[in-house]
């Protein structure tokens, strides 16, 4: 064994990818994509279209044991989503299917519309969380991240994906997610603040990153 500065995201979405990789280069640990490591990565979406099961924690670390068990890696995996107090915590697990799309619209567009659509009179304090889960020779670490906010009257923006362009965070001055810059949004996301509480756990554990 030796010892490494890499994890492995269990995850098929580059979008995802991307995002985590800006968020640890901070902290001098760099991330891999799962394809780079196994051969039949596909099957992992078998696991991630999964129906949702009733924790965000469940769902990632559903999604970390598969992958570690195929690449036998320093894995990583998320699960994250959108809590809307005026529809009583949905899309929650839930925000990846949330709505049924059209011939003409993507899962994403769809999502957001019904969320828009379903707020016309509810309450639209929201939250974004993010649930870590990291397994490295048979330690599993947890980590959780929330950024507080409201959801928007309408999209703006044109950055980010998902929700991003309906989700005002309460320490973005006023703009959505999407109209955020990396750098800006990076600093605040619920993913950032879980990958913060996710190093520090590391740091206090004295795990270490080993492969073989």
């Amino acid at each position: 064994m030796r010892t490494s500065n890499g994890l492995v995201l269990a995850s098929l979405n580059a979008g995802k990818l991307a995002e985590f990789q800006a968020l640890f280069s901070a902290h001098k640990i760099s991330l891999s994509a799962f394809e780079s490591f196994v051969r039949n990565a596909s099957a992992l979406k078998h696991v991630e279209d999964m129906a949702p099961a009733a924790t965000f924690y469940e769902n990632a670390f559903r999604k970390c044991h598969a992958a570690f068990q195929a690449c036998k890696l320093p894995t990583l995996a998320d699960d994250s989503g959108l809590e809307v107090s005026g529809l009583n915590g949905a899309p929650g697990v839930h925000c990846a299917h949330f709505a049924k799309p059209t011939a003409r619209e993507s899962q994403d567009a769809a999502n957001r519309k019904k969320v828009l659509d379903s707020l016309k009179n509810g309450d639209r304090k929201a939250r974004f969380r993010c649930v870590l889960v990291m397994m490295v020779e048979g330690v599993v670490i947890r980590a959780e991240g929330v950024c507080e906010g409201r959801i928007a009257e309408k999209e703006i923006g044109q950055h980010g994906f998902g929700y991003d362009s309906i989700f005002i965070p309460d320490a973005g001055g006023g703009k959505t997610f999407a109209e955020l810059s990396v750098e800006e949004k990076n600093k605040i996301s619920h993913r950032a603040l879980a990958v913060n509480e996710l190093v520090r756990l590391m740091q206090e554990r004295e795990i270490q990153l080993v492969r073989p």
